[in-house]
């Protein structure tokens, strides 16, 4: 330990090699004990030239008197520990932007101070370092503070037209997981790890920030092109092959980058970040752990998800959503059974949009849940004036699909009673669907949901049975009524002995459990006719009719329905 001396000794660096480590050590005059060659170096100093420099010498002289009045606070309070800002001025001109971790030990009387670079070198005597320009977690500049330096680097090669840059936008892995899992804390300390990994990697002459959550910012100058970044991001990733040590736990983790190269084409920082983004993004959907290089394609496609999404959050309330139906035969009595609800979109300018563009888009930005209410209200309403008109309609049924993000919100059996009972159609005229993979997110949440349902007179079915991974766990624990089989094992069922196989396992399964099984995407006569033999209960598919609007579906209700009626 340190001990305070009338004199200043002569200073080491032993106590600490790490490079990224700013490290003083201080008593309560302000002598120094210890200042790390990191330190010296970051202030522009040899070995030795700071001997006899106190620790407020070293502050920008405007940022004294409050640093002062910091440290007589903690020796009268008894505090431990303070964070804060400041600058301080290096050796041949200009200001070093730091964020100060001071820690007091009152028995020793000596001040530990660590601080991290924040990249930004000050130049001016006016410039300022507010608190608010660095991240209060990892000491790093953040977003605006990055932003500030990428305009900097924007003004400097229009000087130097030959200057190269690159923008590394960089996400943390599976963080939310890690968070939920081991805590917030271990969160933390994982981010800061990942911080001073990335801080350690680069060269000082760049910047790496937080920009947000788990997402880092990296700006590379002088580069000769390209690959220059993917050796940066080559070096992360080794580095992150080991473990970070967080108190008792051990956590592995990933980072995905996505890398924007400077060009004309740029004019604004925040465009040239928006993209690396974008990268970064594609980069996740890769799996993690990889980078992607941004393109224009994917400046296209992101333009058109943008279009998709603000036409999308103005559909419903202007109508643009049509609920089609496609009929459920019963394969023994060869009459339609009910009806399953499938949403559209009739967009005015550009006419019928697949669901699989849109859906994704509804869950990813929360709209499906409004969506998937109006799909509930108009099913159940639709349905009741079918059963109201036409006697060969009082006996079915109509299946609504219901996404994850339904299934975990806590109005949807508000939902459901509401549109029951705004309707007048009897719960066990309802039945809703429910995928494997929405299941398998919040289990036990959706397991009580299902109690819920299944009480009010509600069936359930479970879509999509086959492609999952974990449902036969739960199977007999869930109020199921009904299997359906996917599509996928039906197409090929005339030709290939083990979906036969497959699709009678299933079969027998279900009537172990009490439980029906649809099978959908039954296109050909020998198919409905070989699971009719299986003791299939019902179908679904091209052959009865595609989904169709209401009227057209009043057709098949008035006609009877019979294979290849539409």
């Amino acid at each position: 330990m340190y001990r305070p001396r009338s004199d200043p000794p002569p200073l080491s660096s032993a106590f600490l090699k790490l490079p990224d480590t700013l490290l003083l050590v201080f008593d309560r005059s302000g002598h120094l004990n210890l200042i790390s060659d990191a330190w010296s170096e970051a202030l522009g100093y040899g070995l030795g030239e700071l001997q006899q420099v106190s620790f407020l010498d070293l502050l920008y002289e405007g940022d004294r008197e409050a640093c002062r009045e910091k440290l007589e606070a903690m020796g009268r309070s008894g505090s431990t520990t303070l964070r804060f800002a400041s600058r301080c001025s290096r050796k041949e001109g200009g200001y070093l932007g730091v964020v100060w971790n001071l820690t007091y030990d009152a028995a020793e009387a000596l001040f530990y101070a660590s601080a991290h670079e924040t990249a930004v070198h000050l130049c001016a005597e006016e410039a300022h370092l507010p608190e608010v320009f660095v991240d209060g977690l990892t000491g790093l500049p953040n977003r605006s503070l990055f932003l500030d330096r990428l305009e900097h680097t924007f003004r400097r090669q229009e000087r130097r037209p030959e200057m190269r840059f690159a923008v590394l936008h960089c996400g943390v892995d599976r963080f939310k997981v890690i968070n939920h899992s081991l805590g917030h804390r271990m969160g933390d300390l994982l981010l800061m790890s990942v911080a001073n990994l990335i801080r350690n990697t680069i060269r000082p002459t760049d910047m790496v920030a937080r920009l947000a959550g788990d997402e880092f910012g990296i700006l590379l100058e002088d580069i000769r092109d390209v690959s220059s970044t993917l050796h940066v991001v080559s070096r992360i990733q080794q580095k992150l092959q080991l473990p970070f040590a967080l108190h008792e736990h051990e956590v592995f983790s990933t980072v995905s980058f996505g890398i924007v190269a400077s060009g004309s084409e740029y004019q604004q920082p925040e465009l040239m970040l928006r993209d690396a983004n974008l990268a970064m993004v594609r980069a996740k959907e890769q799996g993690g752990g990889a980078y992607m290089v941004f393109d224009q394609d994917m400046h296209d496609q992101a333009v058109r998800r943008l279009e998709l999404e603000m036409d999308l959050r103005h559909a419903l309330e202007r109508g643009q959503f049509q609920a089609y139906y496609q009929p459920i035969v019963d394969l023994e009595r060869q009459t339609l059974a009910g009806f399953e609800a499938l949403v559209r979109w009739n967009h005015p300018g550009k006419g019928l949009i697949s669901p699989l563009e849109f859906i994704p888009v509804a869950e990813e930005t929360g709209m499906i849940v409004a969506l998937g209410r109006w799909m509930l209200e108009e099913s159940c309403r639709q349905l009741r004036q079918w059963r109201e008109r036409f006697p060969a309609a009082r006996e079915l049924s109509v299946s609504v699909n219901l996404s994850s993000k339904q299934i975990v919100h806590a109005q949807l059996l508000e939902h459901v009673r509401g549109a029951l009972a705004q309707s007048g159609l009897p719960p066990t005229a309802l039945k809703l669907e429910i995928t494997e993979s929405a299941l398998m997110q919040e289990t036990e949440r959706a397991i009580a949901l299902l109690h819920a349902l299944k009480a009010m007179g509600i069936r359930i079915l479970l879509d999509d049975f086959g492609t999952g991974y974990s449902s036969l766990a739960y199977l007999h624990r869930l109020p199921i009524d009904t299997l359906k089989v996917d599509r996928s094992f039906i197409s090929h069922l005339h030709e290939q002995e083990n979906d036969r196989h497959f699709v009678e396992t299933i079969v027998q399964l279900a009537r172990r459990l009490g439980q029906d099984v649809i099978c959908e995407g039954v296109e050909l006569p020998r198919q409905a006719e070989i699971l009719a033999a299986m003791g299939v209960g019902y179908s679904q598919g091209f052959l009865y009719s595609r989904p169709v609007a209401a009227h057209e579906a009043e057709m098949l209700i008035l006609a009877g329905l019979q294979p290849g009626a539409a």
